[in-house]
């Protein structure tokens, strides 16, 4: 069987057989405009216009559009009429390849060359895709027990620091201004910025936190610290990571954006 050598990223592969070429340029492995020869030393030739296979974009090749104009239908050639190449492959067109959807391809990570989705590795830059599942446990933010420590202290921290701040002002304004009538509204006054404050620094912070999916943890930190704990909330992320390469995934994906593993969750909150 004849031997080819082929060009990626301007390394020369090979030998290689014809059956082995032929099935890495039909999966998309390899593109359609990679350079073969039969030598080593060339001469080089692309592969589409060598084994008339579709352009790199898609379109028919020249013999295929030929085939169109003249309104000839493939199903009304013989298999015995169809020219083929020193490779086997038929000049005719491959509607499964020509007509490919665009579904069917992915950006590398890498480079963001279109690759198929059956590839297990970038054919432009060597990036190896994952492409088994991988079934993984979320347990959630926090552990429930944790959520429910956090949520009593809340809320004691929203009934007793408005208080505390009441008696505090009041004392303060008691001995700064003894006997005044308005003094009465100074505490009052102070109390209410006090809890609309708390309230907006909370929300901040989960808001800070939620594209990392650290929505409570950002939430109480605004609400014990106040302008602090908003900032504090920016360096919390909280996203599960890919188990093949360690990308911070955004929310339970379906498929690993870097090394495109296909992710299977299981929701199983946790105690402790």
């Amino acid at each position: 069987m004849r031997q080819w050598f082929y060009q990626v990223l301007g390394d020369i592969l090979g030998p290689i057989d014809e059956d082995e070429l032929r099935d890495k340029i039909l999966s998309g492995q390899l593109p359609p405009n990679t350079l073969v020869a039969s030598e080593k030393g060339g001469p080089w030739e692309e592969a589409r216009l060598l084994f008339g296979l579709a352009n790199a974009d898609g379109a028919p090749s020249g013999e295929e559009a030929l085939g169109e104009t003249e309104g000839v239908a493939s199903d009304s050639i013989s298999p015995e009429a169809i020219p083929t190449t020193g490779m086997g492959i038929a000049v005719s067109p491959r509607r499964e390849t020509a007509g490919r959807s665009p579904l069917a391809l992915r950006p590398c990570s890498d480079c963001g060359w279109m690759v198929s989705r059956e590839a297990s590795s970038c054919p432009r830059c060597g990036r190896i895709f994952h492409e088994t599942s991988s079934l993984l446990t979320y347990h959630g933010e926090h552990p429930l027990s944790v959520l429910i420590f956090f949520s009593l202290l809340a809320l004691l921290f929203l009934v007793g620091s408005p208080v505390l701040v009441y008696l505090v002002a009041a004392t303060v304004v008691e001995a700064l201004q003894p006997g005044e009538t308005l003094g009465f509204m100074i505490p009052r006054l102070v109390t209410a910025s006090y809890i609309i404050s708390m309230v907006i620094c909370a929300l901040l912070g989960g808001a800070v936190g939620k594209p990392r999916m650290a929505y409570l943890t950002g939430l109480f930190l605004g609400l014990f610290f106040g302008p602090l704990g908003v900032f504090v909330a920016y360096g919390i992320d909280k996203r599960p990571q890919c188990p093949h390469c360690t990308t911070r995934l955004n929310g339970l994906a379906r498929q690993c954006p870097m090394c495109h593993a296909r992710l299977l969750w299981r929701v199983a909150p946790t105690w402790v």
